[in-house]
């Protein structure tokens, strides 16, 4: 065999980066693995919404991909992985999130009508459809007004065909002057 000379470590061989250049990849790679982290934590606490998380985190999942590749780092090539995979689970979670929270919706919010005469309070109700009511009259409150109304859904909403209740007042208005 011919003799080849030996790389010492300084000179650049064939497909090898120079002491220097690797020294500086990995330092690039130390200060990402710090930075990546930290700037996805203050991104979360300044208020930006799951889909700019999930952006930033696969953006730094590809650079530090890249550093891991020119620092020849396992520590930065796991914190790439691990940021690769929490975007992909983010996104799903995101449109999963997304279908379910519009499935089976059906019901319309349900109308403020306390304070509104009995007549308006219906009228509020039928504007999605018929549904039934249930009138019950209270001893206080102002004749004809509504003082409660129940019958809605745990998530605020009802639908045609449900049963709403209706507290209504039987007093009639004081006058001035009068006791």
């Amino acid at each position: 065999m011919p003799d080849q000379p030996q790389d010492s470590g300084t000179a650049t061989g064939r497909g090898r980066p120079t002491r220097g250049a690797s020294i500086g990849a990995g330092l690039g790679a130390a200060c990402a693995v710090i930075a990546a982290p930290t700037i996805l934590v203050l991104a979360a606490l300044l208020g930006v919404g799951g889909t700019g998380l999930i952006v930033l985190a696969a953006v730094f999942a590809v650079v530090l991909a890249a550093l891991a590749l020119a620092a020849r780092n396992i520590v930065t090539a796991v914190l790439a992985a691990v940021l690769a995979l929490t975007a992909a689970i983010g996104a799903g979670g995101l449109a999963l999130g997304a279908r379910a929270d519009t499935a089976g919706r059906t019901g319309h919010p349900f109308p403020l009508v306390v304070g509104l005469p009995l007549r308006a309070a219906k009228a509020a109700f039928q504007r999605h459809g018929p549904v039934r009511f249930t009138v019950t009259r209270a001893d206080y409150g102002r004749r004809g007004i509504v003082l409660r109304a129940t019958g809605y859904a745990p998530d605020g909403t009802y639908a045609p065909g449900a049963t709403i209740t209706l507290l209504i007042g039987s007093q009639l208005p004081a006058k001035h002057g009068q006791r």
